[in-house]
């Protein structure tokens, strides 16, 4: 479970995010990041019912909660992100999964080489 400090909850927040953050795409997930003042990093999840019913929804939350979780330590700190999934996300494993995350944190900037 990514800890409740990680999280971003309200509408505003993510409509922020959507308004000024710059989009970078996969074939199944899309991320917003968008640099804060602060030195929080909150991460926040959107999936359509287009993805299928509240169960598959849910899987793929836990599924990306987690890779985000293993991977907070190799995140830069001062960004919120918005992880927008992609109705073909259903198609893939979470090994691939984990391979589009770490794709789209490096593309954005947020990944911390170490």
């Amino acid at each position: 479970m990514l800890p409740k400090q990680y999280r971003l909850r309200k509408n505003g927040d993510f409509r922020k995010v959507y308004r000024q953050g710059k989009s970078v795409a996969t074939k199944y997930l899309v991320l917003y990041p968008k640099k804060t003042k602060n030195n929080e990093l909150r991460i926040g999840f959107s999936l359509s019912k287009k993805i299928g019913k509240a169960h598959v929804r849910n899987y793929y939350k836990r599924c990306l909660r987690e890779i985000l979780r293993k991977y907070l330590n190799r995140l830069n700190i001062g960004y919120d992100l918005v992880f927008l999934a992609r109705v073909p996300i259903s198609d893939i494993g979470f090994q691939e999964l984990e391979k589009n995350v770490v794709y789209l944190l490096k593309k954005s900037g947020v990944w911390r080489y170490e």
